[in-house]
């Protein structure tokens, strides 16, 4: 039997994300019932999983001995900030825009024992009593106001960015200034690491092309659960570029044809190659232009 969320038309569940999210009930609630989710914290070899990716596409090449690094988006657990101890960071930054991470320490000290039994030493969290005691053992900052919290980290500190599906997620009149602070605050020889998913995030189609810009950027739309920035593969490239990155990296994922018909799309879409809509997916990893 299909999970009951997939019975759901994409419209429908615009119509009750837009209902529910006006209800007087706070994130940690809606997770539990798994409405809201910014990730799968439930798996607790995920976090694990996702750091790994992105630090064995680009660090053991150049990483500096005490790196420091920073997760954009970790969502609903700080467990990718102990892997990063684990692989020899000694800050790590975790930048979200909400505290949304769970603070329940046996998942955490769960997360550490299945470290071990992989044969991955973990730091020893048998003897803290507290979230924050945590974040202090394992040299991680949990940042949760977003952009401003990426403004008060110090210039060409970070050795090494990463994010895995979160791009999308970013408000896109906030983008080109987010990608001017990874520059601000990346070391010269620091890299960074994306891997963005441009599915509609409501059916894994593209329905979130049929809206007008107005519509869509609205705050009432931008605050019910579902955004994203629409922003398609090129935009990104072009934005990063203009801000001063140089791409090493880059693989896209397509669609074999169409998932939404063309012509349902808003105007400002119906003029984008098929060949940029059929992209689904991408990973990116870049560099400093001078590089």
């Amino acid at each position: 039997m299909r999970p009951l969320r997939q019975l759901f038309p994409w419209w429908l569940k615009i119509f009750i994300k837009i209902v529910l999210s006006r209800l007087p009930v706070n994130y940690q609630q809606w997770k539990k019932l798994k409405i809201f989710k910014h990730g799968d914290a439930d798996d607790v070899w995920s976090p694990a999983k996702k750091f790994l990716l992105h630090y064995n596409a680009i660090c053991p090449e150049y990483t500096p001995r005490d790196y420091c690094c920073l997760e954009l988006g970790p969502g609903d657990s700080v467990a990718s900030g102990i892997i990063a101890k684990c692989f020899g960071a000694s800050r790590t930054y975790l930048v979200d825009v909400g505290r949304y991470a769970t603070e329940d320490l046996d998942y955490y000290k769960r997360f550490c024992r299945e470290l071990e039994k992989n044969k991955t030493s973990a730091p020893d969290l048998s003897k803290i009593v507290s979230f924050e005691e945590l974040l202090e053992v394992c040299n991680i900052e949990y940042l949760t106001d977003g952009i401003v919290s990426l403004r008060q980290i110090p210039a060409k500190s970070v050795d090494f960015i990463w994010s895995h599906s979160v791009l999308e997620h970013i408000r896109r009149h906030l983008f080109a200034e987010v990608a001017s602070e990874f520059h601000r605050i990346m070391a010269d020889t620091g890299k960074m690491s994306h891997n963005v998913d441009l599915k509609d995030h409501l059916g894994g189609a593209l329905n979130n092309l049929r809206f007008s810009e107005s519509c869509w950027e609205s705050e009432f739309m931008t605050r019910s659960g579902f955004y994203t920035n629409r922003m398609q593969h090129r935009d990104m490239a072009t934005c990063f570029a203009s801000t001063g990155f140089k791409l090493l990296h880059d693989n896209v994922g397509r669609w074999n044809e169409m998932p939404t018909p063309v012509y349902s799309m808003d105007g400002m879409f119906q003029s984008v190659p098929e060949k940029e809509l059929r992209i689904r997916s991408f990973s990116i990893r870049l560099c400093h232009a001078a590089c």
